[in-house]
């Protein structure tokens, strides 16, 4: 099952997320759905890293990352890390974003248990049969060095530390963490800054440079 075909039959909207809760529809967001469109690539195993590089306020977040990250919690899991610029952001997003699309979606509420210690539950860390997403801030060296998954998100690359601590670019550690997979996907997306030292235009650089109009 594809990410699309998954959010068509089983992702809902909660109010705090959506101003239209309910089922998930992507006649909101068509764009998202357009051969060759970012949640295609996601699915395509030929693909290893997907870029996006936008404005800001067109659904990336919730739907290109969040429809990707709720299949593969649902039917597909494996450890996630997703990296974001600042640990406040990831507060901002597991409050807003995840947690009200997990308990507004009866598949995820099965597969994640956000009531029970007993499972390590954390904010930034949610556990679930197969595997766990694991939520980190840029500036946190160990936080982003520690874990080695198949699969990473990025967040705003443009507003993370590019040099951490002494120890190198957030965005390369995360990278790293997939080294030793054969089966790994990367998830790029964010708004640029300055042209020239934008992290997102220089990711973008590396891909197919296809555009969505």
């Amino acid at each position: 099952m594809s990410i699309i075909e998954w959010a068509k039959k089983y992702r809902y909207l909660s109010p705090v997320e959506a101003a239209r809760p309910g089922k998930y529809r992507f006649d909101i967001t068509p764009h998202l759905i357009w051969p060759g469109g970012p949640l295609e690539a996601i699915d395509d195993p030929l693909v290893h890293e997907v870029v996006g590089i936008k404005s800001a306020q067109v659904a990336w977040t919730s739907g290109v990352l969040g429809n990707a990250l709720a299949k593969w919690i649902d039917i597909d899991p494996s450890p996630i890390l997703v990296l974001f610029p600042k640990a406040e952001a990831v507060k901002q997003y597991v409050g807003e974003k995840l947690e009200p699309m997990i308990e507004a979606t009866p598949r995820l509420r099965k597969r994640v248990d956000m009531r029970s210690r007993r499972l390590q539950q954390r904010q930034d860390f949610k556990k679930f049969p197969g595997g766990f997403l694991k939520m980190v801030g840029s500036n946190s060296p160990a936080s982003v060095k520690s874990t080695p998954v198949p699969r990473v998100g990025v967040e705003e690359p443009d507003d993370c530390n590019l040099n951490l601590r002494g120890q190198g670019d957030s965005i390369k550690l995360a990278k790293e963490r997939m080294k030793t997979f054969r089966r790994s996907k990367l998830i790029i997306g964010g708004t640029p800054t300055l042209k020239g030292l934008s992290a997102i235009e220089a990711e973008m650089e590396l891909s197919d440079k296809r555009l969505g109009m």
